[in-house]
């Protein structure tokens, strides 16, 4: 969408007018309000315009929760709890956001937009039922829930191409907020959050959250074309078309599910290898082995995908 000082300023009445009257229930401190009032239009902006009450409606349904736990390594969550009321699967959504006070301004902007980046990439279609058990869509991973005992779901391995592609959709978002500074706000207080922002967030943000995966899929995130394809999937929550979209693009059978396979397996390896104190090498060999495995497929889909 072609952004201009009219539309910005109206989209930063609307986040604050939706702030204030509706998510008053929620009580947010006014840190968390004054940050909404600029995010909100960042995300409308990045799905586009017609896309606006699905944001909106996001944000009303997805409450922010503040829990005084530090955790420096998974400082925010986003989740999605069912129940079964008149045989019919329910869901409870929220984000918790921990430790919020020793939070510095970079991390909490970070935390706030990579968690409802979440959210609003698993609104539509987010239920899914067979015989033996339902599912819940976060993106492009699935949690399944058992019918026989819903006490244990388990959560597929597409979780990390999910986070590699939210981690970069987060960048871009942050990015648009930089942006924002281009233009001529009317209202001082978005100018005043804008300016601390401005000070505290480099242009071209860029984050560090699962660097050797991100890496390794960096040519499948610089083509545009094909994340342009994942993404609508993703926010139409069409991801079971996304298998045969990908392997027949490379030719080459259950190519997809092998990639996952692999990046699930890097994690592992990297969580031993910061533990293992003798013959570091062999699994650094192992992590190495495993990038060139991933590399070769993505290299490829690339060859084979001409549309970049």
């Amino acid at each position: 969408m072609e952004l201009n000082n009219e539309l910005l300023n109206s989209l930063f009445i609307l986040a604050k007018q939706t702030v204030s009257r509706d998510l008053a229930k929620y009580n947010y401190n006014s840190d968390i309000k004054h940050l909404l009032y600029i995010i909100i239009p960042a995300f409308i902006i990045k799905y586009n315009i017609k896309n606006q009450n699905k944001i909106i409606n996001t944000f009303k349904e997805v409450p922010i929760t503040i829990i005084n736990k530090e955790d420096r390594v998974h400082q925010a969550y986003y989740t999605s709890i069912p129940s079964i009321i008149d045989n019919k699967i329910k869901t409870q959504k929220y984000i918790a956001i921990k430790y919020y006070s020793n939070k510095s301004l970079l991390e909490l902007i970070d935390n706030i937009i990579h968690e409802y980046n979440h959210a609003i990439n698993s609104i539509i279609n987010e239920i899914s039922i067979d015989k033996e058990s339902f599912a819940l869509r976060t993106g492009l991973t699935k949690t399944i829930y058992p019918k026989k005992d819903r006490r244990h779901p388990y959560k597929d391995d597409a979780y990390i191409l999910e986070e590699i592609i939210n981690t970069k959709q987060t960048e871009e978002i942050v990015d648009i907020i930089n942006s924002f500074n281009n233009y001529n706000i009317n209202d001082q207080e978005i100018v005043n959050t804008l300016y601390s922002i401005r000070t505290s967030i480099n242009k071209n943000y860029s984050s560090n959250a699962y660097y050797l995966q991100a890496s390794i899929c960096k040519e499948l995130m610089n083509n545009k074309t094909l994340i342009s394809v994942l993404s609508n999937m993703r926010f139409n929550g069409n991801i079971d078309d996304i298998p045969y979209f990908f392997d027949n693009i490379t030719g080459i059978d259950n190519s997809y599910n092998k990639l996952i396979s692999i990046l699930h397996e890097t994690i592992k390896e990297e969580e031993e290898y910061t533990k293992t104190k003798w013959f570091k090498s062999v699994k650094l060999n192992k992590i190495r082995s495993l990038y060139k495995d991933a590399k070769n497929i993505i290299d490829t889909f690339n060859a084979n995908y001409h549309f970049k």
